[in-house]
């Protein structure tokens, strides 16, 4: 009788044994996705029944990412932030000295000018931004109008020289904005006075508004002269 309560005994021992070493034994599951396949391991596959294979290859990802050296996450932040652009400027200082000209009609002279600018535009990167390429800009600009009075049967020659402030955008027309290049405002101030053309302390008003896919601008202007007593307008065409 003993005999049989020992072998009992150690049959229910060697039964406990093995259903141990069964749960101890891992589950795994293989989850194919369209980059790979994703494999996953617990001593219960039960336990993730609730959970969905998106959040679970979510986490992996993140497990991933975190395991991911100092210099690797720089190095991925660089991929990540490069791949917004269609391509990279290689001059990354924010000034620019920039020439223009153009002509203009004064009232109802026609007035040729020429300038020089510098541009400080931080963000000139984003020019190339693929979801809406666009910038802003800060112009400083020194601007001389030439103006002709007939003296003694000859033409004379006068120029007026205006610095000029300007705060605008440039828009990228392959990415997204299609009707301006570029539409700025500003405001100058006449610097230098040649002839009567214009008094002194004369203040120009001004819109520039860059058609598509060119460099030339519309530039429309109110001029305020005799302490703003007295307005007149001008327009010009202005290529940079």
């Amino acid at each position: 009788m003993k005999k049989h309560y020992f072998l009992l005994g150690w049959l229910l021992i060697f039964l406990s044994t093995q259903r141990l070493v069964a749960q101890q034994q891992p589950d795994t599951l293989i989850i194919g996705t369209k980059a790979g396949q994703l494999v996953l391991i617990s001593d219960s596959l039960q336990k993730f029944g609730t959970v969905q294979a998106n959040e679970i290859i979510k986490k992996a990802l993140l497990s991933v990412k975190d395991s991911l050296t100092a210099e690797e996450r720089r190095a991925k932040r660089r991929a990540d932030w490069e791949a917004q652009y269609t391509q990279l400027i290689k001059n990354k200082s924010p000034f620019r000295p920039m020439a223009f000209f153009g002509l203009g009609l004064v009232r109802n002279q026609p007035s040729p000018f020429i300038g020089a600018a510098l541009d400080f535009a931080p963000q000139r990167q984003d020019y190339y931004y693929k979801k809406g390429g666009m910038y802003t800009f800060i112009n400083l600009a020194v601007n001389t109008y030439f103006t002709f009075a007939e003296a003694f049967g000859e033409y004379d020659t006068r120029y007026n020289i205006f610095l000029e402030a300007t705060l605008g955008n440039r828009m990228n027309n392959e990415l997204g904005y299609t009707k301006f290049s570029e539409i700025s405002a500003g405001l100058g101030y006449l610097l230098h006075r040649d002839g009567n053309y214009f008094s002194a302390h004369t203040v120009i008003l001004f819109v520039n508004v860059g058609l598509p896919k060119t460099f030339v601008k519309i530039r429309p202007e109110l001029y305020f002269t005799n302490q703003f007593t007295k307005v007149f307008p001008g327009i010009g065409i202005k290529l940079n």
